[in-house]
């Protein structure tokens, strides 16, 4: 009996979810659309919408009649201001780290961005910066960082920010705001975006950084899966076997050193994932190096089995994309 409670209780917390995923379009829906929509019976629609409005989640709006005849319904939509997280990223910049706090609604608008430089990660400072965030903004549920290392639970590792391996800044950051604190290697959370963004389904999509003086990283996206491995160590292409100790990429990661070891990465990339798309970015990234890079890969890969090759400034709008979603994942209902 009390596994089968559980389950009801899953399934309808999936069904919310089900609901709450279709409405952050922005868009207004009545109970018949919604159920058309995901597949619940008008019904079921009508009993999780009332629990959701009665919670504040939703609200509803004007009434309109569905189709243009019968009976009107109301049109419901997400409460964009019930919640708001605060989604956190960490890079290194020349040197400098920079961090980046954006505070979002439910319906993932930015409400406020936080930028700071510093030469060190303070933990005491990222607590100090989102003290002042949440002091304006009573209704804050969680916090979302994106790390540019290996995550393994609570652990980071080999992060380009050596000093958030030992910060222990998950628990710090639980014990501080008694909020839930989710922590995603920072490629993965720019795939997951960019998939949401484009709204992919059947592609396998690989995004590909090659910043200055920096591990470079890569993420590949099959049929709306991120592949990370066993380990979640998938796309760090740092470790791949260059004849070179790992730590001494970097070095080679600079204009003019940099187009055999981007190629090499690229052309295992196609070897091993096939992707029918490589998103390319960061600043050693641009028409000729990706042209001398398809040269290099089309030796020995068959051009049916090219993918396309894309160029863009920078993956910021996915990354923040895709922590908006983990907050969404982790969003009780």
């Amino acid at each position: 009996m009390e596994d089968e409670m559980a389950n009801s209780s899953d399934i309808r917390k999936d069904n919310k979810k089900k609901i709450y995923r279709l409405m952050l379009d922005h868009q207004q829906y009545t109970k018949q659309q919604i159920s058309v929509k995901t597949g619940l019976s008008v019904a079921t629609c009508n009993t999780l919408l009332n629990d959701m409005t009665a919670n504040k989640v939703l609200v509803t709006g004007e009434e309109k009649e569905f189709r243009g005849v019968g009976r009107s319904s109301w049109l419901y939509e997400i409460d964009g201001e019930h919640e708001h997280y605060i989604l956190v990223s960490f890079a290194v910049n020349q040197g400098m780290r920079n961090v980046d706090y954006y505070v979002v609604s439910a319906t993932g608008n930015i409400i406020r961005k936080e930028c700071t430089v510093c030469e060190t990660i303070d933990c005491e400072n990222v607590i100090s910066v989102i003290d002042g965030l949440i002091s304006d903004c009573s209704s804050m549920k969680q916090i979302v960082l994106g790390i540019p290392g290996v995550i393994d639970g609570a652990e980071i590792e080999f992060c380009d920010i050596k000093e958030l391996e030992i910060a222990d800044i998950k628990r710090k950051l639980q014990e501080h705001f008694k909020l839930i604190v989710s922590m995603e290697n920072d490629m993965h959370c720019m795939a997951y975006g960019y998939g949401r963004k484009k709204q992919l389904v059947n592609e396998v999509i690989t995004l590909a950084g090659f910043p200055s003086h920096i591990l470079p990283g890569t993420v590949t996206m099959h049929k709306g899966q991120i592949i990370s491995g066993y380990n979640g160590i998938a796309g760090l292409a740092g470790f791949m076997p260059f004849g070179i100790n790992p730590d001494e990429v970097p070095d080679m990661m600079v204009e003019g050193k940099c187009l055999d070891i981007i190629s090499r990465i690229i052309g295992a990339i196609i070897a091993f994932q096939n992707p029918n798309e490589i998103v390319f970015s960061g600043d050693l990234i641009n028409n000729k190096i990706l042209s001398e890079v398809k040269d290099y890969c089309r030796r020995s890969i068959p051009e049916k089995y090219m993918p396309v090759f894309k160029m863009v400034p920078g993956f910021t709008e996915y990354l923040i994309e895709g922590m908006f979603q983990i907050a969404v994942e982790n969003k009780e209902l």
